[in-house]
């Protein structure tokens, strides 16, 4: 006989379809997008059904914060404010950061809902979410611009997504070494979790009553 899981609500139901319809997204412009760098594949990208596929997924990606606002407000006003405010434990908690890419979560600061690292990841993931969006505007309806303008604007445009997917593959990571992964698919994380990443939301979860047993 197993013994019983604790379980803490992390998120809910309209955040992890906004993440998910995000990351569906994100990944049909990243590939899309890097296919222009890939001759045997390219030449689709290029085509009129590559551009197509291109530009629905980013009004996809763009709606996203729309479509969050409209479902969860008040789940996007905690992401923003969590995402840069710090306290003293956060910036302590940078100290630990090396060790901590390594799988060592040991002796760390007390975080929040959010901890310090997931911070900064989010605070640079709608950064750039900002600055692709801009880009990806001018290029697809300023006809007037500039050759040199262009030229400039589609660099930043690809930087920022080369960034991005950079700030992607480092968030699996982090979410398969740590045991994150069912936050944001079921909804729930284990006590164990939350006690090593997050000690201060939990004793906040646990105040309020809200750990569940099964």
């Amino acid at each position: 006989m197993t013994s019983p899981v604790k379980l803490i609500p992390r998120y809910r139901p309209m955040q992890r379809l906004s993440h998910w319809i995000f990351v569906a997204a994100f990944f049909v412009l990243l590939f899309s997008g890097l296919a222009l760098f890939v001759p045997a594949v390219s030449e689709w990208t290029a085509s009129a059904n590559g551009r197509f596929a291109h530009r629905v997924a980013a009004v996809v990606l763009m709606l996203v914060p729309v479509f969050y606002l409209l479902t969860d407000r008040k789940g996007l006003a905690q992401l923003l404010r969590d995402s840069f405010t710090y306290d003293k434990d956060d910036r302590a908690w940078f100290k630990h950061f090396i060790p901590y890419v390594f799988g060592k979560a040991t002796n760390l600061p007390p975080q929040g809902r959010i901890n310090a690292g997931e911070k900064l990841h989010h605070a640079a993931i709608i950064l750039g979410f900002l600055v692709i969006s801009i880009s990806g505007l001018m290029l697809w309806f300023w006809d007037g611009m500039s050759a040199p303008m262009r030229l400039t604007t589609l660099m930043v445009h690809d930087v920022s997504m080369l960034a991005l997917a950079v700030l992607t593959v480092g968030h699996v990571f982090f979410v398969f070494v740590y045991g994150a992964f069912s936050g944001m698919w079921s909804g729930f994380v284990t006590e164990l979790y939350a006690r090593v990443e997050h000690s201060k939301w939990l004793a906040q979860m646990e105040a309020e009553g809200k750990i569940i047993t099964r």
